[in-house]
């Protein structure tokens, strides 16, 4: 999958490559569609956050489809045409 991610405070933005998560037991995936950058994400940008771990992926707002379900998930079935 791309993104976009923070490598230091104050860096620049760069788009890196990474393997898709597969999700835990207990997790669902969610296949991004949208995201959004707030305030906070310019904050870590900046490095102002203390003790914060860089490279950092900004945008926690998102809106997606849940694309897998970890195996002890029962709440929730996949359509079949997502499978």
């Amino acid at each position: 999958m791309h993104l976009v991610q923070v490598p230091k405070a104050n860096g620049p933005f760069e788009i890196v490559e990474r393997e898709v998560p597969e999700p835990s037991p207990m997790q669902v995936r969610i296949k991004v569609q949208a995201c959004g950058i707030c305030h906070g994400d310019s904050v870590t940008k900046q490095g102002l956050f203390p003790g914060i771990k860089y490279p950092r992926v900004p945008g926690h707002e998102i809106a997606g489809v849940i694309d897998k379900v970890g195996k002890d998930v029962v709440e929730w079935k996949l359509d079949k045409e997502l499978q």
